[in-house]
């Protein structure tokens, strides 16, 4: 793999193409991330319903609120996380993507089993890729200036164009598919989901594989699990200070949570080479475990929360109102107390 390493400033910078060990840019590799890339963007595109989008635009407090929650909290409390931890430009990087990239369809399954607002979070992820284009590169230049003004990493922002632009026609595509076939894009965005899922298993099943990159500090492994909860957290206290409805503080929870993960693998994998990129791929690998994980004990929390609470209502005793105003109107002491009635 290419790497390029400056003896006098111990600086390392990358270059922008994925190089083989055999000295070959691996070409084979490239297009068929991409090609995954299109599908699982293609299906998200999907997703989206024309009543949904122009129901959350006229009225778009809570659509407002989620973006501001996903492209300004998530972003600068990745940037502290990073820059007061003081982790080496690599990992520090790799924290500032995550927390830069858009909403994935993850969020969306687990807003569904926590009774959230799916047209809000449906909504939100796909509003969230889109602007993705312009939101993405402008806060990954604003908050990895210490680590890039001073030549310790270099970040290939050609190739993230030309990634966030793989991603942005395959979903206004899949918008587009969505009114002319609808029943059928159902079909779209279930395989899209399954290719996506396949391709992250088979993708980090050979991170796992490869020993390398377990090679982290602990201190890396708890901002990989700090991350998510502080999306969480700031994410469902910023939607409840706004006075959202519980529904949707958990949908925008979760939405803040749970990052598109893949995209941000693929920007990875295919922009930097050699040790930098087994750094990165290895805190992302953490940030997906504790992300899901967290998100699961979430579900679970909620599930054993919804079962408790029917329980305790379902052994409340029934009252009748026909009985209550039958009873209420031969009252002798309301009649008394009618006006009129005294004398």
């Amino acid at each position: 793999m290419s790497l390029i390493m400056d003896p006098d400033m111990n600086k390392t910078s990358v270059n922008a193409t994925l190089i083989t060990p055999s000295g070959e840019p691996n070409v084979i590799l490239d297009i068929i991330l991409y090609v995954l890339l299109i599908i699982v963007m293609f299906s998200l595109g999907c997703t989206a319903d024309d009543r949904n989008l122009r129901l959350n635009f006229k009225r778009p407090c809570g659509l407002i609120i989620g973006l501001c929650c996903q492209f300004g909290i998530m972003p600068l409390s990745t940037f502290l996380l990073a820059f007061l931890s003081k982790f080496k430009p690599s990992h520090a990087v790799a924290i500032i993507i995550v927390g830069c990239c858009p909403g994935g369809m993850a969020s969306n399954m687990a807003s569904y089993w926590v009774d959230g607002d799916m047209d809000l979070s449906l909504c939100m992820t796909v509003t969230s890729v889109l602007l993705s284009v312009i939101m993405m590169p402008l806060n990954l230049y604003i908050y990895s200036i210490p680590w890039t003004h001073i030549g310790s990493i270099t970040i290939p922002y050609k190739n993230l164009g030309f990634m966030l632009l793989l991603v942005l026609i395959p979903v206004c595509v899949g918008i587009f598919t969505r009114r002319l076939i609808a029943k059928k894009a159902e079909i779209i965005v279930k395989v899209g989901f399954i290719v996506g899922t396949l391709a992250m298993i088979l993708f980090f099943g050979a991170a796992v594989i490869d020993g390398q990159m377990w090679n982290i500090s602990a201190s890396v492994i708890c901002a990989g699990f700090l991350s998510p909860c502080i999306g969480y957290s700031l994410g469902f206290l910023f939607a409840r200070l706004s006075r959202q409805s519980w529904t949707r503080c958990r949908t925008i929870c979760l939405e803040t949570g749970i990052q598109n993960t893949y995209m941000c693998a693929i920007f990875i994998e295919l922009s930097f080479s050699g040790l930098i990129q087994q750094e990165m791929m290895s805190y992302i690998l953490i940030y997906i475990f504790a992300s899901y994980g967290v998100a699961f004990l979430v579900i679970k929390g909620y599930i054993i929360y919804s079962k408790c609470f029917k329980k305790h209502r379902s052994q409340l005793p029934v009252v009748n109102v026909e009985e209550v105003q039958s009873y209420n109107a031969h009252d002798p002491l309301r009649e008394q107390s009618r006006p009129g009635m005294e004398e």
